[in-house]
């Protein structure tokens, strides 16, 4: 496809873009290509069927903010019918994609790229749902109609009831390894499945890999991610000394990474790690976030077995629920960086 019809393709509003629009400012342009990947500095790979204890996780998330989770028992018909449907979704012709745009009454949606951002644009086409069967349907409804939507919406539902029963046992086994009890996290998350919401970016080849960004530098603001990513390589996370590595996809194996509301929860011993996706010239990507947030009251307080590392500074952040700081990400409209977490942190 040339550029033009691309740049079209992310021109989904009354406003009509240019590739310049697309480029970033120079401080976000990306050293590293989308297949750049040293194996002495990615990841560790953890399995739940090898015996690797929950400590081992705790270990790879206050080191490193994020690891692999191989042997996860995801069915693979469930992941071939996601990816298959989310690909055959924006190969559509965007008329028909834009049936599903958000609107008032489907605020979470569809959209070609983001123009409320107004400059560094993503490069991407973007999916957004929340954790609800109705919602599901009715975004799939208006793409598709009233009797062909079924295919896309079993398989988007199954994804995500898989995501849930997956993302609580990785929850039970951190809050484990903290040695906290099994439910300390996860009984805060299956009453309101509705604050949880899944993100589906699909990148297209990019003519400036070098100056355009899918996704620009940014921690996850919820508790826990489970990202599904195809072969193609786009996603870099941010060391503590600001150095930039890629992350090198492993077949059969989904990328888990520590959301700001847990490291809050955990009191700073879990870790949540700026990341961005970069892009490249040749080929399209396909992204797929799972965003698992507990219920909107939930009280996020570091229980005191979590509070005896720095004696002259046992609490690192103030008391907040999930929905004051999802108001605060509301307000903050667009993240770069770290969130809105420093707004909880107390001072020394």
């Amino acid at each position: 496809m040339a550029t033009h019809d691309i740049v079209e393709s992310l021109s989904s509003s009354n406003q009509k873009l240019q590739l310049k629009d697309f480029v970033w400012s120079a401080n976000e342009w990306p050293e590293l290509k989308h297949d750049d990947f040293c194996d002495e500095e990615d990841i560790p790979v953890i399995s739940l069927s090898s015996g690797e204890d929950a400590a081992k996780m705790v270990a790879a998330s206050r080191k490193w903010g994020f690891f692999k989770l191989v042997d996860h028992g995801v069915p693979d018909e469930v992941i071939d019918d996601i990816t298959v449907w989310l690909n055959r979704f924006y190969d559509l012709p965007m008329e028909q994609k834009l049936k599903g745009a958000r609107t008032g009454s489907l605020p979470l949606g569809y959209s070609a790229s983001n123009v409320d951002y107004g400059g560094n644009l993503p490069w991407a086409e973007i999916l957004q749902l929340l954790q609800s069967p109705q919602q599901v349907v009715e975004f799939a409804t208006r793409v598709y109609g009233d009797h062909s939507h079924h295919h896309f919406s079993d398989a988007m539902i199954n994804y995500m009831n898989a995501m849930e029963e997956l993302g609580v046992r990785v929850l039970a086994m951190l809050a484990n390894g903290l040695g906290l009890d099994n439910n300390f996290f996860t009984r805060h998350f299956l009453s309101e499945r509705e604050s949880t919401m899944i993100r589906i970016n699909r990148y297209p080849p990019c003519p400036l890999p070098n100056r355009c960004l899918g996704l620009g530098s940014h921690s996850d603001p919820h508790t826990l991610t489970i990202l599904l990513q195809d072969e193609v390589g786009g996603l870099q996370v941010c060391d503590d000394r600001n150095r930039w590595f890629g992350i090198r996809p492993l077949p059969n194996s989904f990328v888990v990474n520590i959301g700001d509301t847990l490291e809050a929860w955990s009191n700073g011993r879990l870790k949540s790690v700026v990341h961005r996706a970069v892009v490249n010239e040749e080929r399209h990507r396909l992204s797929v976030a799972y965003f698992m947030s507990p219920a909107a009251n939930t009280t996020i307080e570091s229980p005191p077995q979590l509070m005896d590392e720095d004696p002259n500074k046992p609490r690192k952040y103030k008391t907040f629920t999930w929905g004051d700081f999802r108001n605060q990400l509301l307000k903050q409209r667009r993240v770069v960086g770290k969130t809105a977490l420093h707004r909880y942190t107390i001072d020394s």
